[in-house]
């Protein structure tokens, strides 16, 4: 037995495990990712926008926790979502491949099957282009400077008709147009508003936190494939789960059928004979 046992292990590690079939026509099924994935975002951007009354808490460790929490949270979703439709299309893979041993062509094809990229395209539809501004406004952050702000309307309305007055006011009265640049960075911003409460001023560190909004937006993505690519191993752990489930239920089944067996209809242990054997024995014997 000791001498077996090495090559028997030898030959378990030779086995590979057959790898999953991938879709070979997988495009049909990014679009609906996308949109689930796009529906999560705009979950996530109101989410930050309720979340950034926390900015009222002075603590700032605590403000951070509960920041950090928030991010946990969302980040959590997201790779559950990758999870969720990650193992559904693992189980359609082997659907597929018994469909095919069967003998038997699907009419609907492979499209539903696992593959990665859906998971990548996907990605990209959604944070493709928030990636691209992203990293914009971090190749082109400046650091906070303090701009002036619009004279009281008393002080306009009562001296107004003095130029003694008004005159060395004229550059707070000047009013900035907001710019594209502006509005890109405000789209930025949505995005990145659960991560603002972990930064202990965001206003002065507002050049930090450009130069960190291509990081920080994409940790979505990248959770939501991780938890995508995790799909065929959860998989392969049910079809592990489920065939020690029926191993057990079918020694359970025999146990209980060898029970049957031992005991007679009355109830009573016969070991493998019966009461009316030995009547007819004692019979014959008389």
């Amino acid at each position: 037995m000791t001498r077996n046992e090495p090559a028997a292990k030898k030959q378990n590690a030779k086995k590979k495990k057959k790898p999953l079939h991938r879709a070979s026509r997988w495009g049909r099924q990014v679009p609906s990712m996308a949109l689930k994935l796009l529906s999560i975002t705009v979950a996530t951007v109101v989410l930050g926008l309720m979340f950034s009354a926390l900015q009222s808490i002075g603590s700032y460790w605590l403000r951070a926790v509960l920041s950090l929490l928030i991010v946990a949270g969302l980040l959590l979703i997201h790779y559950s979502e990758g999870l969720s439709k990650g193992l559904g299309d693992a189980q359609a893979s082997r659907a597929y491949e018994r469909a095919l041993h069967a003998g038997q062509t699907p009419s609907e094809g492979d499209s539903g099957c696992y593959h990665p990229l859906k998971a990548v395209c996907a990605s990209l539809c959604v944070y493709g282009l928030p990636l691209l501004l992203a990293a914009f406004i971090a190749a082109t952050a400046r650091e906070y400077t303090y701009t002036l702000q619009d004279l009281p309307a008393w002080l306009t309305s009562g001296y107004s008709a003095r130029s003694d007055v008004m005159a060395p006011l004229a550059a707070y009265a000047q009013q900035a147009g907001v710019s594209v640049y502006e509005i890109l960075r405000v789209l930025v911003r949505l995005l990145e508003l659960i991560f603002i409460n972990l930064f202990e001023d965001p206003l002065t560190m507002s050049a930090a936190i450009d130069r960190l909004s291509p990081l920080m937006i994409a940790t979505y993505p990248i959770a939501y494939v991780i938890g995508y690519l995790r799909g065929p191993a959860h998989s392969a752990k049910e079809v592990a789960m489920n065939r020690k489930a029926k191993k057990v239920a079918v020694r359970k089944a025999q146990k209980s059928h060898l029970a049957e067996e031992l005991v007679g209809g009355g109830g009573d242990v016969h070991y493998g004979h019966k009461a009316q054997d030995d009547q007819k024995k004692r019979k014959e014997l008389i």
